[in-house]
C-alpha cells in the first residue's frame, strides 16, 4: 500500500512538472508577443497625439486665406505640418481640402512608423491618420469693399501729385453684392490727441468732457496710442504688380466743417500750378449751400488756442498673428504731414502758414505755399509697392508722433521711424481738432485690391439732407450662429433727428430688413427692424455708445467667394443735414479661427 501511495504522489509530481513546462511554453508563445505589441501600441499612442497636434497647427495656418486664396491654404498648411515634423514626403503625407463650408480648410496627415516588435511577427509597419478641421471668420472689415475708402474727389494724384480736374474715377467695384460709389457721402476722419472725445473720436483723444461715455473724469479710458488701422487686402492677381497708395487731403489743413473757414475774396483760377480748377477746390462754400466734393471739413472744434495736428501715415506688412501692430513697415511707406491754420484762427501752437487765398495764388510769390498747395483738397501719392504676396496689408494712421524725418519734395516728410516703433504716447505732443480724408488704391492691379476699416474706424459726414446707404461691415458664413456685435459713438450732430439702420446683405439669404436685433446703451431692448430713429445730440446721443447685438442664423450664406458679397449695410438719413464725426465698431462673438473636428 505504501509503496503504491508513493506511486501516486510521483505521478502527480511528475504531472505538475508538466504543467509548470505547458505554462512557460504558453507565456512564450503568447504573452510575450503580447507584451511586444503593447509596446508597439504605446508608441503609436504617442504617434496619434503628435500627428493630430501638427493637423490642427496646419490647418488653423492656412484657413486664414479663404476663403480667397486656397492655394497659398494648402501651400501653408503643408509647409506648417511639415515644420512639425510631417513633411508632403517620405514616410509622411499631407493632403489639404476646402470643408463643408469655403471657410473651412481640412488637413490630413498620414504618418508611417517602424514597428519595435512587431516586425517579429510580420507586422513591420503601422500608419497613424489624422484629419483636423478649421473655420476662419476673418478679421471683421467695415465701410468698404472696394479699392477706395471714402469719397473720391476728381483728380489723378499722379507723380507730380496734381493732374486734370476731372479724370476717370479710379473705382473698380468687385463681384459680388456690394455696391461702390465715388460719393458714399463720407470721410475717413481722426482727431488729434487733445480733442475731447465727445467730438467724435473714440480712440485716438486722450481727453474727455463732462457726460463723456467711456471716462474717468477727463481721461479717455479706450485712447488707443496707436490710432487707427485700415485693411489693404491684396488678392492673388495684384501680386507683382505695383500699387500705389493715394490719400485725399492727407494734411490737416483747418478750413471748417463745411469749409465755412476756407480762403475768400477774389482769385484768378488758375490758384497755383497744379490745379486748372483752384475756385472749385478752395474757396469758402457759398453761404447756405453744401459742401461741394473736395470739402473734407478739416476743423479745430472751437479751441481758443489752436494746436494744429501733424498725421502720421505708415503701410505695414501682412502677418500671421492678425495683429497688425507688431508687423513691419513696408519700405518706402512712411509718411508725416504737418497742420496749416486758417487766417483767422485765434492764437496758434507752432509756426506754420495759415490759409489763404495768397498762399494758394502761385501769382503771390511772396505768400505762396507750395507744400499747402501739394497737399490741400489734392490727391497725395502715400507710396507705390510691390507685393510679393497675396494678404492683408495695413495702414496705420495716428495724430500723437512728432514730426520728423526729411521733406519728400511732395508736400510732406518721410522716414521718420517713431511713425511705427513708437508703441506708447508722446504726451509733448498735441493737437485739438479733425483732420478728414480719403484713401484709395490705383494701378493696373487696383481691381484685386480692396480697402476697408478694421474692426473701427472714425468717419465724417458734413452734407445737407444727408440720405446715403454706404457697407458696413462684412460677414461670411463662417460667422453663423453667432452674433455679430455693431458699435456707434457720438452719432447724431445733425440738424434735426434722423435715422440709422442696419440692413443685411443684397446677395444674403435674410431677406430684405432684419429682424431679433436688440440694443444697449441710449436704445436698450428690442429694435424693430434694426432702425434707430430719433437720433441726434439733443436728445440724449452726445458723447454716447449705442451697440447693436444681431443674431446670425445658422442658415445664413451670401457670395463669399466674391469680394464685394457678404457685405452689411447701413442707411444713414438726416433730413436737415449733419456734420457729425463718428465712431464704428464691429465684431463677431468668439475667436476668429475654431477647430471644429
Amino acid at each position: 500500500m505504501r509503496s503504491r501511495l508513493r506511486l501516486l504522489r510521483r505521478r502527480r509530481n511528475e504531472q505538475g512538472g508538466y504543467v509548470a513546462i505547458l505554462a512557460a511554453v504558453f507565456t512564450a508563445a503568447l504573452m510575450m508577443p503580447l507584451c511586444a505589441v503593447s509596446v508597439d501600441v504605446s508608441v503609436w499612442y504617442v504617434e496619434v497625439q503628435r500627428v493630430q497636434n501638427a493637423a490642427d497647427a496646419a490647418a488653423t495656418a492656412g484657413v486664414t486665406y479663404l476663403p480667397d486664396d486656397f492655394a497659398s491654404a494648402k501651400a501653408t498648411a503643408i509647409t506648417v505640418a511639415g515644420r512639425n515634423g510631417y513633411p508632403n514626403s517620405g514616410s509622411s503625407s499631407v493632403s489639404v481640402s476646402i470643408g463643408d463650408k469655403p471657410t473651412q480648410l481640412v488637413v490630413t496627415i498620414d504618418s508611417t512608423i517602424n514597428n519595435a516588435f512587431g516586425s517579429a511577427f510580420g507586422i513591420n509597419t503601422e500608419t497613424i491618420e489624422r484629419s483636423a478641421t478649421a473655420d476662419f471668420n476673418g478679421p471683421v472689415l467695415m465701410g468698404s469693399p472696394c479699392n477706395s475708402f471714402g469719397n473720391e474727389p476728381p483728380g489723378t494724384g499722379s507723380t507730380d501729385q496734381h493732374g486734370p480736374a476731372t479724370p476717370a474715377s479710379q473705382i473698380v467695384a468687385p463681384a459680388g453684392g456690394a455696391q461702390c460709389t465715388s460719393n458714399p457721402q463720407l470721410w475717413g476722419a481722426i482727431a488729434g490727441p487733445d480733442t475731447p472725445k465727445g467730438n467724435g473720436d473714440e480712440y485716438m483723444t486722450r481727453t474727455c468732457n463732462t457726460g463723456n461715455a467711456g471716462c474717468t473724469g477727463t481721461t479717455n479710458d479706450e485712447f488707443d496710442p496707436q490710432g487707427y488701422f485700415y485693411i489693404v487686402r491684396v488678392a492673388a492677381a495684384a501680386v507683382g504688380t505695383p500699387v500705389t497708395i493715394q490719400i485725399y487731403d492727407p494734411a490737416w489743413v483747418e478750413n471748417g466743417d463745411t469749409c465755412n473757414s476756407a480762403p475768400t475774396g477774389t482769385m484768378v483760377n488758375n490758384m497755383n500750378s497744379y490745379t486748372p480748377d483752384g475756385l472749385t477746390r478752395y474757396l469758402l462754400t457759398p453761404s447756405g449751400g453744401s459742401p461741394n466734393n473736395f470739402c473734407t471739413g478739416d476743423v479745430n472744434n472751437g479751441t481758443a488756442n489752436v494746436s494744429g495736428i501733424t498725421t502720421s501715415y505708415d503701410l505695414r506688412n501682412p502677418t500671421d498673428t492678425y495683429n497688425p501692430k507688431v508687423t513691419t513697415p513696408v519700405s518706402g511707406c512712411v509718411r508725416q504731414y504737418q497742420p496749416y491754420y486758417a487766417a483767422a484762427s485765434g492764437a496758434k501752437t507752432g509756426s506754420f502758414s495759415g490759409v489763404s487765398n495768397t498762399t494758394l495764388d502761385s501769382s503771390k510769390s511772396a505768400t505762396y505755399n507750395d507744400n499747402l498747395a501739394k497737399v490741400y483738397h489734392q490727391w497725395v501719392k502715400l507710396c507705390t509697392f510691390t507685393p510679393s504676396a497675396a494678404g492683408d496689408y495695413y495702414l496705420q494712421i495716428r495724430t500723437n508722433v512728432a514730426l520728423g524725418g526729411t521733406a519728400d519734395g511732395e508736400g510732406g516728410y518721410q522716414n521718420n521711424p517713431k511713425v511705427y516703433s513708437q508703441t506708447g504716447d508722446d504726451t509733448t505732443v498735441t493737437g485739438s481738432g479733425n483732420n478728414r480724408f480719403a484713401i484709395r488704391a490705383t494701378g493696373s492691379g487696383r481691381a484685386a485690391v480692396s480697402i476697408a476699416g478694421y474692426q473701427a474706424m472714425s468717419i465724417y459726414a458734413n452734407y445737407n439732407g444727408a440720405n446715403t446707404t454706404f457697407n458696413l461691415v462684412r460677414v461670411i458664413p463662417a460667422a453663423a450662429t453667432k452674433t455679430l456685435n455693431i458699435g456707434f459713438y457720438d452719432v447724431g450732430d445733425a440738424t434735426n433727428p434722423g435715422t440709422v439702420q442696419v440692413l443685411p446683405p443684397l446677395d444674403a439669404n435674410l431677406g430684405a430688413q432684419l429682424s431679433s436685433c436688440t440694443g444697449a446703451g441710449v436704445v436698450t431692448g428690442s429694435i424693430t427692424n434694426c432702425k434707430l430713429t430719433n437720433v441726434s445730440s439733443g436728445s440724449g446721443w452726445n458723447g454716447q455708445y449705442e451697440n447693436i447685438k444681431i443674431p446670425i442664423p445658422s442658415t445664413y450664406t451670401c457670395t463669399y467667394a466674391q469680394a464685394g458679397g457678404c457685405w452689411w449695410r447701413l442707411v444713414v438719413n438726416f433730413p436737415g443735414g449733419v456734420s457729425d464725426t463718428t465712431t464704428w465698431t464691429a465684431n463677431i462673438d468668439g475667436d476668429p479661427i475654431r477647430l471644429i473636428k
